[in-house]
């Protein structure tokens, strides 16, 4: 598609039914901070609190369901992700004294990854729709004793109410479109917060790739002798992700073509598909298995074979894949991830 079609191409974007709510209230919230500290203790602060508290779905899932509850699960999901933010910074080009503000925060990997690249003349905007997230980053920093740099506020990616024009040097955000229907006025939003020659960086699973590259296996497993049972359970998750909704309806192109019809210069867009013995899911307990949820909008892996499957059925499906994982047979994790970096025109 070429860039003059970028009416026909918005518009196209302007639709579907799946992601996080539409419309939420801004609401400000100042946090008052000490002196910085190193961001790697983020991970251990991120620990003390119990999840069984946080109540919406986006928290809920955040700091729960999507490790099942499990400790060790939780820090291996973490650990797996420093990369990801580091990148996500690296690329940012951050400087001493930069605002940057992070779309999307959850509990604040990238924010928090920032403190230290503005120093103390920066700021850290933390953005999200939940209550709850919002509220564990405010007591995160607060415990990891950071400056008095931060602001949290409720609002949504798709307005970035709350926020003037021209008031950032840097957005970026994790794991956060595959959740917004309205992906076009995503980007005119960081369009419109970014001061000139402000950068955008971000990062997003493609997830029509990763169910393409994956089709014959169940966590990481080759599903062949229970081929009919795997698919009904991958039905169930293709259900609550149609692959028109925002989490199926887009790929590193329209990446591409989002920000160039938002106004970024400079665009480049970094598709990584990946395969590597070893599916992290297997170093957990079928049981541990069975409690996490691969996102806020669908059910446990334990829950989707409970609606696809007969109790006979399911026991034939744990049967095959129960002894593959706890006898360390060979497994393989395929990944297809996006990387995207841009710059707004200093006129």
């Amino acid at each position: 598609m070429a860039s003059g079609d970028s009416q026909e191409f918005r518009e196209g974007f302007r639709t579907g039914t799946v992601g996080r709510p539409s419309r939420i209230q801004a609401r400000e919230a100042s946090v008052q901070l000490s002196t910085p500290k190193r961001s790697g203790r983020f991970l251990a602060v991120a620990a003390e609190d119990s999840a069984e508290r946080f109540t919406d779905r986006w928290a809920r899932w955040l700091l729960k369901d999507r490790f099942g509850g499990d400790e060790n699960a939780r820090r291996l999901n973490i650990t797996g992700l420093e990369p990801v933010r580091d990148r996500i910074l690296t690329a940012a080009r951050i400087a001493p004294g930069d605002i940057v503000l992070d779309v999307g925060c959850g509990d604040g990997l990238i924010g928090f990854g920032a403190i230290p690249l503005v120093g103390e003349a920066g700021r850290v905007v933390f953005t999200d729709i939940s209550d709850q997230l919002l509220e564990r980053c405010r007591q995160i920093a607060s415990e990891l004793g950071v400056a008095d740099r931060c602001r949290l506020l409720l609002s949504q990616a798709e307005t970035l109410d709350g926020i003037d024009d021209l008031s950032v040097d840097v957005v970026a955000t994790r794991s956060v479109l595959i959740y917004v229907d309205d992906k076009v006025s995503a980007f005119e939003a960081f369009w419109r917060v970014l001061k000139p020659e402000g950068r955008l960086s971000l990062f997003e699973p493609i997830n029509t790739r990763f169910a393409a590259l994956n089709r014959e296996t169940l966590f990481g497993f080759d599903v062949a002798p229970v081929a009919d049972l795997a698919a009904r359970v991958r039905a169930v998750f293709e259900a609550a992700a149609p692959p028109d909704g925002a989490m199926m309806g887009f790929d590193e192109t329209d990446l591409l073509h989002l920000a160039e019809s938002a106004g970024f210069s400079d665009v480049n867009v970094s598709l990584e598909l990946s395969s590597a013995i070893g599916s992290p899911l297997t170093s957990l307990s079928w049981d541990q298995l069975m409690k996490i949820s691969p996102n806020p909008n669908a059910p446990t892996y334990g829950e989707a074979i409970h609606q696809a499957l007969a109790p006979e059925e399911a026991h034939r499906l744990e049967g095959h894949l129960r002894p593959l994982m706890e006898s360390g047979a060979e497994s393989r994790n395929r990944t297809a991830l996006a990387y995207l970096t841009a710059t707004k025109p200093s006129s």
